[in-house]
């Protein structure tokens, strides 16, 4: 299974930030976000590239009432910094394809950074490279609430041990294809995940608010492309 958090206060879930902390703080003073009262805020990855602010989104992973998934980009980061590459295969990765790829994909902020601000990111690669690619929540009513940043693969929350995510990484971090049919047919029965009440990704823009299909949703919603930032609290949901 895997690693679980329970929540005293409210959970509350948001898509993907990618540097657009402005977005965030407002968001969360709008809500009357309050750590100290147990609530708690979770990420279901892609904190940073392309927006404004991406040193100060991975900042947040030094709060205790933060939580968060690995989302694509940090494993982009990863894989550009890190010469071996932590991609879950054993092969060495060549450093200067992967850098170009990240480049390629909004990494670029980390060049306009100072050499002393390049350092602080690269400390980070053990944080980094310790966020999980799927979480459990607890919820303060008792919801079991299932985070990845791209797709859960299985149809059973409970099958996701160590093997199967190592062996679906991948997937799990940049399969659209689910999504993908959902969109091209909305009628379709309601798709369903045992073992969770409800499983939150994010990775793909919608442009017309965040989506729900029987368990499974949906939020980023394009921050940085000009969206509005979703916080989903899930007990507020009917269930």
């Amino acid at each position: 299974m895997p690693p679980h958090i329970t929540v005293p206060g409210r959970t509350l879930i948001v898509g993907d930030l990618h540097g657009c902390l402005g977005q965030l703080q407002a968001a969360l003073a709008r809500l009357a976000f309050d750590p100290a009262a147990g609530d708690r805020l979770c990420s279901v990855g892609d904190l940073i590239d392309r927006g404004p602010d991406s040193p100060g989104c991975l900042a947040l992973l030094d709060q205790p009432w933060f939580h968060a998934v690995l989302g694509n980009h940090e494993a982009m980061l990863l894989d550009a910094l890190t010469p071996e590459g932590l991609v879950g295969d054993g092969r060495a990765r060549h450093h200067a394809q992967e850098r170009a790829r990240w480049r390629r994909n909004g990494g670029d902020w980390f060049d306009e950074l100072s050499p002393a601000a390049q350092d602080k990111i690269r400390g980070r690669l053990p944080q980094l490279a310790r966020l999980p690619l799927a979480l459990t929540l607890t919820t303060a009513l008792g919801r079991r609430i299932g985070l990845v940043h791209a797709d859960p693969v299985s149809h059973d929350w409970a099958k996701l041990d160590a093997t199967f995510m190592t062996r679906h990484r991948r997937d799990m971090l940049w399969e659209r294809s689910r999504l993908q049919r959902l969109q091209r047919d909305l009628n379709q029965p309601p798709q369903w995940i045992a073992n969770v009440s409800l499983v939150v990704m994010g990775h793909t823009p919608l442009e017309h608010g965040w989506l729900r299909h029987g368990n499974l949703c949906w939020i980023d919603t394009g921050a940085v492309y000009g969206g509005e930032l979703t916080l989903l609290e899930p007990d507020t949901l009917t269930l």
